[in-house]
């Protein structure tokens, strides 16, 4: 029997902002590794045939450490070097590469496979109170938990409409993150752009100027922003890896993580995500992320299957918002 892991408003501080290319949230592979993490907590503590196969995000709110130039119109990190190193006799900054991070308040729903007798069940509630203040999640330190809950029947609450309203409107003030890839295919296939061109369009405002004729016969331009034909909040996002060499043995690498694993070097994959508020979800599988593994074509991924209602097209009449 599915069950659900719902730890609600979890507190991060100092998480990582930059994911490849974008920045303002964590990659969805950060919360994936934390559920994996979580993953071999369970088998270890309480039973090898747990497996946690899903995890979905809802962001309550997010706060970057940025500050924003409003003459050059540029948003720069928020960035300290300390401490200072000597050289020679001299105090210096020390050199670093460039970091963004952020404080977040999110709800997490896992997906739990498996059985678990009862006095499991509360073993594992305490066991993750215990353990989850201990840990990372996107690189930052877990300073709060809200709640920790566990749902022993997923699908009777994914069936019920009763519960599973009561379930997702818990969930609320907040965004779920899911993927809209078909909404980025959609673009590619209509504007004939390149997948990159393609892609940077949803991470840009256009502007266009128009004259308009005043009321004493002189002329005035006026700037307005050309939305994107896509209703919703979309966002360009990060979803994964691909390989870009071949697959060393173990110890073949030097200077990595853990030298008892194959390695391989890998760039990132990037697609479209949509931020959408829980209580439109009709089905919660729907916000779980899952990750898969190609070996024939080398990519590492981080999968969700959302699919909407009422698809978006060119007659919707909401603005698209864009974020970096």
């Amino acid at each position: 029997m599915d069950k659900l892991i719902v730890i609600k408003h979890l507190k991060v501080q100092g998480a990582n902002a930059i994911a490849g290319l974008t920045w303002g949230f964590p990659a969805m592979s950060n919360f994936l590794g934390f559920t994996h993490a979580l993953q071999r907590l369970l088998q270890k503590k309480i039973d090898e045939e747990l497996n946690l196969s899903g995890c979905a995000v809802i962001c309550h709110s997010s706060q970057v450490h940025a500050a924003n130039n409003n003459l050059a119109r540029e948003t720069y990190f928020s960035l300290s070097r300390n401490p200072l190193i000597m050289k020679g006799k001299n105090a210096v900054t020390a050199p670093f590469n460039e970091e963004g991070k952020m404080h977040l308040d999110v709800s997490l729903l896992i997906h739990l496979e498996g059985d678990l007798a009862p006095d499991e069940e509360r073993e594992c509630t305490a066991l993750l109170s215990q353990h989850l203040p201990r840990m990372r999640v996107a690189g930052g330190m877990v300073e709060g938990i809200g709640s920790i809950e566990l749902v022993m029947n997923l699908g009777e609450v994914n069936r019920e409409p009763k519960l599973k309203k009561r379930l997702l409107r818990s969930l609320l003030p907040g965004f779920a993150l899911v993927s809209r890839h078909d909404i980025l295919q959609n673009h590619i296939a209509a504007t004939q752009k390149s997948p990159l061109d393609a892609w940077l369009d949803f991470s840009k405002h256009t502007r266009q100027a128009t004259t308009v004729v005043a009321d004493d016969g002189t002329e005035k331009t006026q700037w307005a922003t050309v939305p994107l034909p896509y209703g919703g909040w979309l966002k360009p996002i990060s979803v994964g890896y691909q390989g870009i060499s071949k697959l060393y043995g173990a110890g073949e690498v030097g200077h990595v993580r853990d030298r008892e694993v194959p390695a391989q070097f890998v760039e990132s994959i990037y697609s479209l995500g949509q931020w959408i508020s829980p209580h439109r979800i009709t089905d919660i599988r729907h916000l779980f992320w899952s990750q898969s593994y190609d070996p024939e074509q080398s990519l590492y991924l981080c999968e969700n299957n959302y699919v909407p209602d009422e698809p978006l097209n060119e007659t919707s009449e909401l603005t698209t918002s864009q974020e970096n």
